[in-house]
């Protein structure tokens, strides 16, 4: 029978993805929009409702008609962190998550599968310590927030649901995310690597999100936290020189910690863009989930393929 899976953050970078690949898999996807019409004509073999995740509960009838809730709900964290900017980032994914949580205690919702994303972050920067599921969690800014946002995802077991965290490392896609960012200095030649390109970058291609995502959502033991990444995380320097060399360009000037510091501020800076997180996919494996795209370099060669 054919499963209906509707999608909170379903129209931004890494959900615009999920959608049209659940689509293309032949499920039913709703996604939800605080303005359809802004949104209808890209999306217009989908079905969008209206959802405002700061004020309104999540619709108690898509919950009803779902056999899985995906929340990939999130204020981006590439930008200088104000204490405005910081207490966004918390509400965009507390205030949203708890919302859905709250829906899914209006409705019979034994059964469902709610899958709720996460970060790597939460793990904070841990040098060259390869990390599990089961290992310590950071106490910065970041991990934190990660914490509470499991937390509060966490909840909706007490009403019979399945809860699946997952914790996604740095997503690779051309559309948007961080190669976004890096792709028009690197194509220039200016790009190089971070400090001394010590620092570990635990990754994932954005179409093994996806299926990690129907993985979850066509196997009934999947539940807890699996950290969404490739198995083979990468330096910063390693990842440097690949790129370089996939896109036939120089990747010679280093870019020195102090003038990210004067860009985007110290706390970014330090607990993001030049944090260390080496963490392996420990339960995907077990769970026998295969990677497509498992090293650095296939992946970059078929993001930029053309």
């Amino acid at each position: 029978m054919q499963k209906t899976i509707s999608i909170a953050g379903g129209t931004g970078f890494i959900g615009r993805h999920l959608s049209k690949e659940l689509l293309k898999d032949g499920y039913k996807v709703l996604i939800s929009s605080r303005n359809p019409d802004r949104v209808r004509d890209e999306f217009k073999n989908f079905e969008i409702f209206k959802w405002n995740p700061l004020t309104e509960d999540f619709p108690a009838e898509i919950i009803e008609r779902s056999d899985v809730v995906l929340n990939f709900i999130g204020e981006n964290i590439s930008k200088r962190w104000t204490e405005d900017v910081k207490r966004k980032l918390r509400e965009s994914r507390i205030i949203s998550t708890r919302k859905i949580v709250n829906s899914f205690s209006r409705v019979d919702s034994k059964g469902k599968l709610f899958i709720s994303a996460s970060a790597i972050g939460i793990y904070g920067s841990k040098r060259d310590e390869l990390l599990d599921e089961n290992s310590s969690l950071g106490d910065d800014f970041l991990a934190q927030l990660c914490k509470d946002w499991e937390a509060e995802a966490g909840k909706a077991e007490q009403y019979g649901v399945r809860v699946a965290i997952l914790r996604i490392g740095i997503v690779l896609g051309k559309n948007g995310g961080f190669l976004a960012r890096l792709y028009p200095l690197f194509k220039l030649g200016l790009g190089g690597k971070i400090g001394d390109g010590r620092a570990w970058m635990s990754w994932i291609h954005i179409d093994d999100l996806a299926r990690v995502v129907k993985f979850g959502v066509e196997n009934e033991n999947f539940s807890g936290v699996y950290n969404v990444v490739s198995p083979n995380p990468v330096t910063n320097e390693e990842f440097t020189k690949i790129f370089a060399k996939v896109l036939k360009r120089p990747a010679i000037l280093p870019v020195p910690v102090f003038a990210l510091k004067i860009l985007f501020g110290k706390e970014l800076t330090e607990i993001a863009l030049t944090s260390s997180i080496r963490v392996k996919p420990a339960r995907l494996l077990e769970a026998g989930f295969e990677f497509k795209y498992p090293e650095i370099e296939l992946a970059l060669r078929d993001l930029f393929k053309k």
